[in-house]
């Protein structure tokens, strides 16, 4: 047998490497055909059982100061790098006990004889009431000497129905705000009494509700008027059987859903746009349209139609069909050069920033990155071998040390701090450590350096998107709960539900009590975009004025 020479050692130790690199890779996708093949079966799933106790790699991982020399390639999986815990403050507190509206003195079951009273112990017990009732309004009907006959009207608050503002306001509450499914729903309203259909359930639940749509709207123009930047985000949301997405902008003022059946640029800037109904063809859509190297014939044609007003989308879209734009993504790319111009023609300041999780329909004017999904593509990497086990451990506990001085930094900002992060971030992303994985995972973060490090040009952004991830799952666990919507006015109906809810637990306010509110119209509670504009002077997300 010949055995390897010296200078043939190296080139075999990198073969066998890069073959154990290719194996993984191999059986991990296996691994998730198999998943995908039992799936569509309808198969069970495999178990997600944990062990009771740690396994010897947890314990070798407590502290950034052991060596993980020692640990077995085959749990690495389990080594624990000390990532940050990062979670989302709850705006919402217990409220304080309702004032005492009845006294009832009891007395022991025996008193002796020659007892004296001697003062009370308070004892509070809150209590609910509910309790279906039919109120009769006897309408007047007069008959003017002119002969004509009037008649009196119910309260304004019935917005012509049949159910009283406090039945319509628990409706509301119960499938918008604690996501009870509407069969669910007309089950216990039979239950407590109710005479109402399943139809009529439907239109309370999704009719009627404009001036609950306009205030949602006002929510996205206050916001984003009176914002240092937004966060954004989407999930996948089925309609009348059909796949779509479910878009929202939020910050610490405000939080806006809106679903549409795509998630393109085009679409993100549409959802910016729709305050306004007119498009502006201006230089600012042309130099958008370069960046985007259209074609130089399409350039001229469009540069002889500058400063042309468009007064609604089916005026835009007849006048791409006019001059000869075919085909979905020329028009898709000239249509979102449009919104772009159009938005900075009617005052949006490009200055604001876009804060995602990388999402590329999202990188419109300036954008950052959360450092949390830009650290998964480091963890996501499978090692083979021993030094990939510690190159992987030691490029997370940078990335993440990286982190911390950020954190540090927004809290105290400096130059010559700012610039040591720089040069901390450039030698993690140029360490060469042997894996064809965390490689091509530290050239990603090359990739995106300005965007994860914008936050030094700007101490007020912030780090990771928990936010409007932790916002977005209203969406996602009514998906779960409840499907899909089946009418236009339903889905409009939950996004606006949503969004006010959010918004008004954002603020301190009871949505009970908002629904209330708003439906007999005493208006004690402020427009939610009156409280936006007034809180935006306090909170950093707030700092500046976009408009």
């Amino acid at each position: 047998m010949i055995s390897p020479t010296n200078n043939q050692t190296p080139k075999l130790l990198e073969l066998i490497t890069q073959l154990q690199e290719q194996n993984a890779k191999l059986e991990s996708r296996v691994k998730e055909l198999e998943n995908e093949i039992a799936r569509l079966k309808k198969l069970n799933p495999q178990p997600d059982i944990k062990a009771n106790c740690p396994s010897k790699a947890d314990e070798k991982s407590e502290g950034l100061s052991q060596s993980v020399d020692d640990v077995d390639v085959q749990e690495m999986s389990t080594l624990e790098v000390d990532r940050p815990k990062e979670s989302t403050p709850r705006h919402r507190t217990q409220p304080e006990r309702p004032p005492v509206t009845e006294v009832k003195r009891i007395a022991p079951d025996v008193i002796p004889e020659g007892s004296v009273r001697n003062g009370c112990s308070p004892f509070f017990v809150q209590e609910l009431e509910i309790q279906a009732k039919t109120i009769q309004y006897q309408l007047e009907q007069w008959l003017t000497p002119e002969g004509k006959t009037i008649s009196g009207r119910p309260p304004e608050s019935l917005q012509g129905h049949h159910f009283g503002y406090q039945l319509q306001a628990f409706i509301l509450m119960q499938h918008h705000g604690c996501a009870v499914t509407q069969p669910l729903l007309l089950d216990q309203l039979w239950e407590m009494g109710v005479s109402i259909s399943n139809a009529q359930l439907s239109n309370l639940l999704t009719k009627g509700h404009d001036r609950f749509h306009v205030e949602k709207n006002e929510l996205l123009t206050a916001g984003i008027r009176h914002s240092h930047y937004i966060q954004v985000d989407d999930t996948g949301g089925r309609h009348k059987g059909q796949n779509g997405y479910c878009t929202v902008i939020t910050n610490d003022l405000f939080t806006w859903f809106d679903s549409t059946s795509s998630k393109s640029r085009t679409n993100f800037l549409s959802l910016l746009h729709s305050p306004w109904s007119t498009y502006v063809l201006n230089d600012e859509a042309l130099t958008y349209l370069e960046q985007c190297k259209l074609a130089k014939k399409w350039l001229k044609k469009l540069s002889e139609y500058k400063d042309v007003h468009f007064f609604d989308k089916e005026a835009l879209e007849a006048f791409m069909t006019d001059i000869g734009l075919d085909g979905s993504r020329l028009r898709q790319t000239v249509c979102s050069g449009i919104l772009y111009g159009s938005l900075i023609h009617h005052g949006f300041d490009q200055e604001i920033t876009t804060f995602s999780d990388g999402a590329q329909q999202f990188n419109v004017f300036q954008h950052a990155q959360c450092w949390l999904h830009a650290g998964r593509p480091l963890e996501k990497v499978i090692p083979v071998n021993q030094q990939q086990v510690n190159a992987q451990y030691s490029c997370l506990t940078f990335f993440w040390a990286l982190y911390r001085d950020l954190k540090a930094y927004k809290e105290n900002p400096s130059p010559e701090q700012a610039d040591a992060i720089r040069r901390g971030f450039y030698a993690l992303t140029q360490t060469q450590t042997g894996c064809t994985g965390l490689q091509e995972a530290l050239s990603g973060l090359q990739v995106i350096q300005d965007e994860l490090l914008r936050v030094l040009d700007d101490p007020l952004l912030p780090l990771h998107n928990n936010l409007s991830e932790s916002q977005i799952r209203e969406h996602v666990k009514r998906r779960k709960i409840s499907g899909g919507t089946r009418s236009d006015a339903g889905r409009q109906s939950r996004d606006t539900f949503a969004s006010l809810k959010k918004t008004c637990r954002q603020h301190g306010f009871s949505f009970w009590g908002y629904l209330k509110d708003r439906l007999m119209g005493t208006e004690s509670i402020p427009r939610l975009s009156d409280v936006i504009e007034y809180v935006s002077c306090w909170l950093p997300c707030g700092s500046s004025r976009s408009f």
